[in-house]
């Protein structure tokens, strides 16, 4: 506990029943307020860039790629959809082209899902 939970505290243990329900009433709406002030200064939406495939792209290539156009994705979150088809490359068969295909879709859809809750 820092100085100020202290000195916060020690002030609300002086006060009545009455009166520290209100300085908890007041603090939850000062809180609601910054809720509704950072619900409303969204950041803006950010866009892909158009970074172009390269000349004889591997599907690690294509992610690296993809990543990069679609900055504002979180990785993490796409990990198994993107670990799925690069398994289905690399365990399963599907060439090269197919892969980076269904990668792009992929990263699309994650897009238009990121820009649809914004």
């Amino acid at each position: 506990m820092n100085a100020y939970e202290r000195r916060l505290l020690r002030a609300s243990r002086k006060l009545d029943d009455t009166q520290r329900d209100q300085l908890l009433t007041f603090s939850e709406f000062l809180l609601s307020r910054k809720k509704e002030a950072a619900a409303g200064a969204s950041a803006p939406l950010l866009e892909p860039l158009q970074i172009p495939a390269r000349e004889e792209e591997t599907v690690v290539g294509a992610i690296k790629r993809l990543r990069e156009s679609y900055h504002m994705l979180d990785a993490k979150i796409m990990l198994n959809d993107t670990a799925s088809v690069m398994s289905k490359h690399a365990v399963g068969g599907l060439p090269v082209d197919a892969a980076i295909v269904e990668l792009e879709s992929l990263f699309l859809r994650h897009y238009e899902r990121y820009r649809d809750d914004s």
